[in-house]
C-alpha cells in the first residue's frame, strides 16, 4: 500500500487551528497570573505608583515615579517575576521643582483644603488621614500634586502633619511648609488653645523643621470684659485681659495692694481689648484700694466703680482720680458713697475684736460701718461655717487706719485654736487662746506677726493643752548617687528647719529632701541626737540612720575598721542621756574601695567636664566629645566593675515624656562609652526623668542643674 503525502499535509491543518485556538484561550490565564504576581512583587516593595502591561509573557512598566531610581528598582522587581519573559520600562518621574511648597487651609465652616506639593501617592494618603483625624467631620478636598524635591520626606511628612494637628486648635487659618520651614496664622478656638499651639511651635516642632513665621490671634471676647470685686471675704477677679503678661502684670498688684486679703483670680486673656485698658483696669484697682468694700467692672469702653469710702474726703479723691486719670475714650460711671457717723464715741480707745468660746462665736466693739459690720461678719463666717455668731458690736466712727489688716490677721488664726480670742485695741492686736495641736501653738504667733506686718503691734499668748509625743520614729538616708533624705517625725519647725540646714552643711552639693512631719515633742535632747546621726553617716560611703524612740541605728560601709570604730566611739560617749545605740556597720572590700574610688573619678569628670544634648533629645552635641572619652579611659581603668548610666531631666514636659527621654540620653551615652572601648556588658541604663531633681524646677538655673547624666560603678 503507497503512502499519499497528500493526506498528510490535509491533516496537519485541523491540528495547527487547534493549537492556535488552545494558545488563545490560554493566554489571558497566563497574563492574569504574572499580572498578579508581578503587581504583588511591586507592592512589597513599595513601588504603588507603578503600572503593567502584558501582552503574553512580555510586560511593559508604567506610571510616574517619585524618584530618578524608583524606574530601575521596580524593572528589576518584576524581572524576578517567575514566568516574565521581557520587561520593559515605559515609565516616567513626576515633576521636579525647586522650591517645594504645600499647604493646608482650614477656612471654617467644616471645609480642609490641602493644596501644594506631595512626594508619593503615599504621602498622600496618610496627609489625608491625618487631616481626617485632626479635623473630624470636616470635609478634605486634595489638590495636591506630585512633585519632587530636595527635601527629607521623613522630616516633611513630620513638619506637615504638625501643622494640621497645630492648624486643629484655631477657628480658621492656614499652615505652609516652604521646603522645611513652616508658616502659620489664624485665630485661636480659645485661649488655652492659643496657649497649646505657641508653647507646641516652640518646644514641639519635629526635627529638621523651621518656624518662618506665626501669626497666631487670640480669640476675640465680645463684650470684653473684665471685674475686681473688694468684699469681707476676699478679693476675686474674674473677665479678660489682653496678655498673660498683662494678666501677671495686674495680679501682682493686685497682691500687693491686697497682700493681707485672699484672692481669688479667675480671669482669662482673649482679643478685642480697647485702647488703653490696662492703664484704665490698673487705675481702677488702685482706686478700689481706697474703698472700704466696691467693685470696678470694664465692658468694652465703659468703666464701672462702685463702693463705700470711709468718709467723703476719700469718695471725692477717688471720683477725681478716675476723672483725669482714665483714658479719654473710656466712659467712667461712679456709684461711690461714703458713711456717715452714727455714734459718736468720746475718748477711749477703739475695741474691736471677735472671741471664739467654743460652741459660739462673739463679735464684740466697735464697727466703723453697717457695711463694714457686714462685711466681717461674712469673713467671720466663712472662717467657722455653720458655727452661730452673736453680733455684739455698735457702729461707730474712729477706728485707726489699716484695722481691716490687723482684724483679719487676727481672724485668721481662730481656727486652729479650740478657743481663743482676737482684740485689736487701737494698733495693738492681741490673740489669746489654746490648742492641743503643738504645730499650732508653734507657728500661730509668727503667722500673726507676718500678716498684721507694720500696721499694728501684735502679742500672741497661746496655751498647747495636749501631750507631747515622747517616742518619736525618724530616719536619714544616703544613697550611692549622694542624694539625702530626710523623713518620719520631728518635734517642731524649728528643729525640722534646723536639721535640713545641718545636713546641707554637711552634704555639702548634695541633693538633701526634707520629708518630715511635725508632731509636737520636746525639742532636746531628741534635735541632738539627731544632729549627731546625721554627722556619723557622713562618714559612711552609703548609710542610713534611724531614731525610734530612744534608739539611734546606723547603717552603712565603712572605708575601714578604724572609721567604724571611731563611730561606734562617739555614739556611745556623745549621743545624750537616755539614748542609746546600735550598728549595722560593714567594712568595705578592697573591691568595693576601688570601685568608689572610679565612681568619684567619674563623677568628679562629669562634674569638670561636659555632657549636653539637643535641646528635647537624645543627641549629644560635639562638646560632649572630650568629656565622655575621658570617661571611658576611667572605665576601662577599671575593666572588673559594672557601671550604671543615670539619666535625669528637669519637670517641663509630662512626666512619661520626661522618663523616656532620660532614658533614651543614658542609653546615648552607653552607647558612646562602648564605641570607645568599653565593654557593652559592663554598661547598665536607667530613666529617672525628673523624679531625682538636685535644683529647683522653678529657674533656669535649677532646671540646668537637674538636666544631668550620673554613674554609679559597683561591684560585679
Amino acid at each position: 500500500m503507497r503512502c499519499n503525502p497528500s493526506y498528510w499535509l490535509l491533516g496537519l491543518v485541523p491540528i495547527a487551528m487547534l493549537t492556535w485556538v488552545a494558545v488563545q484561550l490560554e493566554q489571558g490565564n497566563i497574563e492574569y497570573d504574572l499580572a498578579h504576581r508581578s503587581g504583588e512583587a511591586l507592592k512589597r516593595a513599595g513601588f504603588d505608583w507603578a503600572s503593567l502591561r502584558f501582552v503574553g509573557r512580555d510586560v511593559v512598566l508604567m506610571g510616574k515615579a517619585p524618584e530618578e531610581r524608583d524606574p530601575e528598582k521596580a524593572l528589576a522587581s518584576v524581572e524576578n517575576v517567575w514566568g516574565v519573559r521581557v520587561a520593559s520600562n515605559r515609565s516616567e518621574l513626576i515633576d521636579s521643582v525647586a522650591d517645594y511648597r504645600w499647604s493646608v487651609i482650614s477656612p471654617g465652616a467644616g471645609r480642609i483644603r490641602l493644596a501644594g506639593n506631595v512626594p508619593s501617592e503615599e504621602a498622600r494618603r496618610e496627609l489625608i488621614d491625618a487631616a481626617r483625624t485632626a479635623f473630624p467631620g470636616s470635609e478634605v478636598s486634595d489638590e495636591m500634586r506630585l512633585a519632587r524635591g530636595s527635601i527629607d520626606r521623613r522630616q516633611w511628612l513630620a513638619g506637615a502633619v504638625f501643622s494640621m494637628r497645630s492648624l486643629s486648635g484655631l477657628k480658621r487659618g492656614e499652615a505652609e511648609l516652604a521646603n522645611l520651614n513652616l508658616s502659620i496664622k489664624g485665630e485661636a478656638k480659645t485661649s488655652a488653645a492659643y496657649r497649646e499651639i505657641k508653647t507646641a511651635l516652640a518646644t514641639r516642632r519635629p526635627a529638621g523643621v523651621g518656624l518662618a513665621h506665626e501669626d497666631i490671634a487670640l480669640p476675640i471676647a465680645r463684650p470684653f470684659v473684665w471685674s475686681i470685686k473688694k468684699s469681707g471675704t476676699g478679693i476675686a477677679v474674674s473677665g479678660f485681659a489682653p496678655s498673660d503678661e498683662e494678666r501677671e502684670k495686674l495680679g501682682a498688684r493686685t497682691k500687693s495692694l491686697f497682700s493681707t486679703m485672699s484672692i481669688s483670680d479667675r480671669t482669662d486673656i482673649a482679643a478685642g481689648a480697647p485702647d488703653g485698658w490696662g492703664k484704665a483696669a490698673t487705675i481702677a484697682l488702685e482706686q478700689l484700694a481706697q474703698l472700704r468694700l466696691g467693685e470696678a467692672s470694664i465692658a468694652d469702653r465703659e468703666l464701672t466703680v462702685s463702693g463705700e469710702a470711709a468718709d467723703e474726703q476719700i469718695a471725692s479723691a477717688v471720683k477725681k482720680t478716675l476723672k483725669l486719670q482714665v483714658p479719654q475714650n473710656f466712659r467712667i460711671i461712679d456709684q461711690i458713697r461714703f458713711s456717715k457717723p452714727d455714734i459718736v464715741v468720746p475718748g477711749g480707745g477703739y475695741v474691736m475684736g471677735i472671741v471664739n468660746e467654743g460652741a459660739a462665736l462673739d463679735l464684740v466693739g466697735m464697727m466703723p460701718s453697717e457695711a463694714a459690720r457686714a462685711a466681717l461678719i461674712d469673713a467671720v463666717k466663712a472662717r467657722f461655717p455653720g458655727r452661730q455668731l452673736n453680733d455684739k458690736s455698735q457702729v461707730a466712727p474712729g477706728a485707726p487706719d489699716g484695722w481691716q489688716q490687723c482684724v483679719v490677721a487676727g481672724l485668721a488664726s481662730l481656727p486652729r485654736l479650740k478657743k481663743g480670742k482676737s482684740i485689736l485695741t487701737d494698733r495693738r492686736l492681741v490673740v489669746s487662746g489654746e490648742t492641743d495641736d503643738y504645730a499650732a501653738s508653734q507657728s500661730v504667733p509668727g503667722d500673726v506677726k507676718a500678716a498684721a506686718g507694720q500696721t499694728c503691734e501684735t502679742t500672741t499668748n497661746i496655751a498647747f493643752t495636749g501631750q507631747l509625743k515622747t517616742d518619736l520614729t525618724w530616719k536619714a538616708s544616703r544613697e550611692a548617687n549622694g542624694m539625702v533624705t530626710i523623713g518620719g517625725e520631728a518635734p517642731d519647725d524649728a528643729s525640722r528647719l534646723r536639721l535640713v540646714e545641718i545636713a546641707q552643711q554637711i552634704y555639702a552639693g548634695s541633693n538633701v529632701t526634707d520629708n518630715m512631719k511635725i508632731v509636737g515633742a520636746a525639742s532636746e535632747p531628741w534635735s541632738s541626737a539627731a544632729h549627731l546621726g546625721l554627722e556619723e553617716m557622713a562618714r559612711l560611703r552609703n548609710g542610713e540612720v534611724t531614731i525610734s524612740g530612744k534608739e539611734l541605728v546606723i547603717k552603712g560601709a565603712a572605708e575601714s575598721e578604724q572609721v567604724a570604730n571611731d563611730i561606734r566611739s562617739v555614739l556611745s560617749t556623745d549621743l545624750p542621756p537616755g539614748f542609746k545605740s546600735r550598728d549595722e556597720i560593714t567594712i568595705m572590700s578592697v573591691e568595693e574601695k576601688a570601685a568608689d574610688s572610679c565612681q568619684t573619678l567619674m563623677r568628679q569628670t562629669t562634674a569638670k567636664g561636659t555632657i549636653n544634648f539637643e535641646r528635647a533629645k537624645a543627641d549629644l552635641t560635639p562638646d560632649s566629645t572630650q568629656t565622655l572619652k575621658d570617661l571611658a579611659q576611667i572605665a576601662n581603668e577599671c575593666p572588673t566593675f559594672s557601671i550604671q548610666i543615670e539619666g535625669h531631666t528637669d519637670a517641663e514636659g509630662t512626666d512619661e515624656r520626661n522618663s523616656r527621654l532620660a532614658d533614651r540620653r543614658a542609653r546615648a551615652v552607653a552607647d558612646f562609652l562602648s564605641q570607645n572601648g568599653v565593654d557593652a556588658r559592663r554598661l547598665t541604663t536607667i530613666g529617672y526623668g525628673a523624679t531625682r531633681p538636685i535644683g529647683d524646677n522653678s529657674t533656669d538655673a535649677g532646671r540646668a542643674k537637674n538636666r544631668r547624666i550620673e554613674f554609679t560603678v559597683r561591684v560585679n
